[in-house]
């Protein structure tokens, strides 16, 4: 059949835009960047309807992922766009087709796949070396993940070959219990592989597995010519420079070399000591040298061609070494289809520098030489391409990193500390390691610092015995995270309450034969999605609207009297390492709450929470920080956490997020009043619309909103008559510093509409800032898009709202807790209209607000949580967030 042949690439983007109607801009693909990394994909034929196997299975798209979520601004959470595309170096001229039927269950999927369980269970996956992937290193160890249900003991089959039909038609093949497969030997360099690997289950029932591929690394690379510096005794003109001899100019893609004179070097027309030197960044380990001799159109009459050459090397450009066995270049043809370079071994010398010292040319006339081009190739003897990358952030202390090792290596010496200098001057504490890895946790390092490190090749029985690395950083994290919640999903083995045991347990399955019947609390892990009556059916076990920042989902734990969730750990944890002395823990309450004890166990040890027993009522974001002194337990043996509610008569759900530990040690805030100086609007609707800040920024009315009773025996304006607002525009000229700003307002609604709460808008109708409303739910323009914060506030009860802009993040809080954040790098330099109640859309007024506002305030700086708090009129000690 036809080829198709596509591109995958991603846009560049940390939060890409979502699509929109044709003929809008963020429709069109061809205007977004891109990544440089792509992904080649030969789609191969397919006729059955429904099949999902290799052929439908794209080569890998790991580099594109990671190029995007390597942007700054990427979190967990963001939209990533990927753009398919047909490859113009390899046109398609065939046609795979997947029919749109939009709302028929039964249509055709793209699916874009993040692999971590497989679309079939009894199959082994998630291959290293990634089907398709090419460059891998010759004495790489093939891993997979295994199916869950393969024997314990050689449970896999490995099969390995050089053709695709062998490996697809093979039987017998090697059985493994581990999930891993070491050749007897290299693999050969440059050659395509095949492997398989089938599942043999504890009856013997074999499973067959894909057959995935890949491709060996070359023996050597070839130098860049940005990796090298080239100089002459002297140039012929400023176009036959020695840059010209790296440059590639007037090569030709099969090998051949053009005779234009200003794509060669030439020296002066009389050198007297003629000599070209090549300069890397680095002592190498060459392997060859090609060089493409003067190839001028008059070449076989004049002969600038170098003849007779000493070639030196050298480690440090002041002792020299000559080249053995090499003293001649071949003549070119002055030909345009010239070919025939020398190609020159130097079998892994160790040189910085390769100087010719030229001694004549094949003409023997003049004494002016000349080269075309000169091609280096050289063995990787130093490390490369670290994991983590360098630069890496948030890295956990325990982390084992890995390297791509230098050929013919020993050992390795790996230099770490926080000192930068004595990394590159070898003079860090060091360690050694006989392979490519090392675990990080045997360094006690600490959290929330930055490491430099560097691995150094060694291997005594070579000159030189030690290839020194490049310096490489990372930062540990600041936490050890305890559970994220972010693992979890409605399928098993994953659902939460798999992991965090409650009252009505889970049956059986393949997973957990004997199923779990409960632990005889009135505890309920996650949302109800099987029962009709439940409003998340159908749904999201993990809730996905009401999370931390920086998280995807977090975990709903429903309390019904004395109430306990536990998570029991895989394997004891030591909870003493990193200088840890402080467990935290995020929690979101909810209106119809009934206040009851919270409390936590650390192996059956428990600590209470020590705040107001109504946080739990309060729909917001609370942190909880403990004290590990507190727990009278074993912290270096840590088998289980428990989270739990107790109470008589007491029901209700809370929100659970990101449990983590920390070295430092937990605080606490009192709420305080902001600085009201630094108001630079502030309108109390206590009767009038005057701006009580004293900068005079007053507002006008449209619609002629009344004022009724407002929160604390205060007035209030009702919004609810059809197409009131209250212009604001004078506080546009005191906004100082966008990046630096809090607005804070009352509101009470019951409206199901998406309206305005307050809008600025340009000249247009463009608006860089919204705070808005949506059926009960408060949100705000963000990057890209604007982010809701549930749960809904349309209860006809006053809340206090409260956004804040520090640098490019907006924060949210809902009667002084966090409801979220997001990034907000929007500019309001042209915002010059500025309305309470409604924005402008060019001429006209439009999203009114339906519910009433009170006590309205700008302030030019970013609100403290404590200063927030107090505006809410919360007076009470409350946790710190780390």
């Amino acid at each position: 059949l036809d080829p198709v042949n596509v591109i995958i690439e991603g846009e560049l983007s940390p939060d890409a835009p979502p699509f929109q109607p044709t003929g809008s801009a963020v429709f069109d693909l061809s205007s977004r960047p891109v990544t440089e990394a792509k992904a080649h994909w030969s789609v191969p034929p397919w006729a059955i309807s429904g099949e999902m196997g290799p052929d439908q299975t794209s080569t890998n798209i790991a580099s594109v992922i990671q190029e995007i979520i390597d942007l700054p601004g990427w979190e967990s959470g963001n939209s990533i766009v990927l753009i398919i595309r047909d490859d113009p170096n390899n046109p398609s001229v065939g046609m795979r087709e997947a029919e749109h039927a939009h709302g028929d269950p039964d249509a055709c999927w793209l699916h874009v796949e993040y692999e971590n369980y497989p679309l079939n269970p009894d199959l082994a996956f998630n291959p290293s070396p990634a089907s398709g992937q090419t460059d891998v290193p010759h004495d790489a160890v093939l891993i997979w993940t295994s199916a869950a249900d393969a024997a314990q003991t050689n449970g896999q089959i490995v099969y390995l070959g050089e053709s695709f039909d062998d490996v697809n038609d093979a039987t017998g093949g090697v059985a493994q219990t581990a999930a891993s497969f070491a050749t007897a030997q290299n693999l050969d360099f440059l050659k395509t592989y095949f492997w398989r690997v089938d599942q043999v289950t504890a009856d013997q029932k074999i499973n067959r597995g894909f057959v995935w591929s890949f491709e060996v690394e070359p023996y050597s690379f070839p130098i860049p010519s940005s990796g090298i510096v080239v100089t002459a005794s002297s140039a012929g003109t400023d176009f036959s420079t020695p840059e010209k001899t790296i440059d590639g100019s007037g090569l030709g893609v099969d090998d051949t070399h053009a005779i234009t004179e200003d794509t060669m070097w030439f020296t002066a027309s009389v050198d007297l000591d003629p000599w070209i030197q090549y300069e890397f960044d680095d002592v190498t380990k060459l392997d060859t040298m090609k060089v493409w001799n003067s190839n001028g159109i008059a070449e076989m009459a004049i002969g600038w061609g170098v003849k007779d050459v000493l070639i030196e090397y050298s480690t440090d450009g002041e002792n020299w070494e000559v080249l053995a066995d090499v003293n001649q270049f071949s003549r070119a043809s002055g030909s345009p289809a010239y070919n025939q370079y020398d190609e020159i071994a130097f079998n892994g010398t160790a040189a910085k520098y390769v100087r010719f010292d030229i001694q004549s040319n094949w003409g023997g006339i003049l004494m002016s030489y000349g080269l075309s081009e000169v091609q280096f190739t050289m063995i990787p003897a130093q490390v490369r391409t670290s994991y983590p990358v360098s630069g890496a952030v948030d890295v956990p202390p325990s982390t084992i990193v890995t390297w791509r090792s230098g050929r013919g290596v020993s050992q390795h010496t790996v230099y770490v500390s926080t000192d930068q200098n004595e990394v590159a001057d070898g003079l860090a504490p060091s360690v050694t390691s006989s392979t490519n890895s090392l675990d990080l946790a045997s360094l006690n390092l600490q959290l929330g610092e930055t490491y430099y490190w560097r691995v150094d090749e060694v291997n005594d029985a070579e000159v030189p015995p030690v290839w020194a690395g490049p310096v490489w950083s990372l930062s540990t994290s600041t936490a050890v995270v305890v559970d994220d919640f972010e693992s979890y999903s409605n399928e098993s083995p994953n659902r939460p309450f798999q992991t965090w045991t409650d009252g009505f347990g889970y049956s059986a399955d393949e997973f957990f034969p004997a199923g779990y019947g409960g632990n005889g609390t009135g505890a309920g892990v996650g949302h109800d999605i099987w029962s009709l009556a439940s409003p998340q059916y159908n749904g999201d076990i993990m809730e996905t609207d009401i999370v931390i920042s920086g998280s995807a989902q977090s975990m709903p734990f429903n309390y019904n009297n004395a109430s306990e969730t536990t998570r029991t750990f895989a394997e004891p944890q030591n909870w003493t390492t990193f200088e840890i002395s402080t467990l935290s823990l995020w929690f979101f309450g909810d209106a119809g709450n009934d206040a009851a004890t919270l409390y936590v166990k650390i192996n059956d040890s428990k600590v209470n929470y020590d705040g107001n027993v109504s946080d739990l009522t309060q729909a917001g974001w609370h942190a909880w920080n403990i004290s590990l002194s507190a727990f009278n337990t074993n912290l270096q043996s840590v088998n289980s956490m428990s989270i739990g509610v107790e109470g008589n008569n007491v029901s209700g759900v809370l929100t659970l997020d990101d449990i983590r530990l920390y070295a430092q040690t937990g605080e606490m805030f009192t709420p305080i009043p902001p600085d009201d100086s630094a108001l630079i609007g502030h309108w109390t609707l206590d009767g009038n619309f005057d701006d009580s800040s004293g900068l005079g920024n007053h507002g006008m009315a449209g619609g002629d909103p009344p004022f009724v009773a407002g929160p604390g025996g205060a007035q209030a304006v009702d919004f609810s008559v059809t197409a009131s607002y209250l212009a604001i525009d004078g506080v546009a000229d005191d906004i100082a510093d966008e990046n630096a700003l809090t607005v804070s307002l009352w509101i009470k609604t019951t409206s199901t509409d998406r309206s305005i709460l307050v809008g600025a808008n340009d000249s247009g109708g463009g608006h860089n800032f919204i705070l808005g409303i949506d059926n009960g739910n408060v949100y705000f323009n963000g990057v890209a898009s604007e982010t809701l914060f549930p749960p809904s506030l349309k209860d006809d009860q006053w809340h206090l709202v409260t956004f804040v802009r520090d640098g490019v993040q907006g924060t949210l809080y809902v009667d002084g807790f966090l409801r979220g954040t997001a990034s907000t790098d929007l500019s309001l330099a042209d915002m010059t209209l500025w309305s309470l109640g409604q924005e402008w859309d060019g001429a006209d007024t439009s999203d009114h607000y339906w519910g009433q506002m009170a006590d309205v305030r700008f302030y030019g700086y970013a609100l403290s949580t404590a200063e927030i708090a107090s505006l809410a009129g919360l007076t009470s000690p409350m946790h710190k967030p780390f």
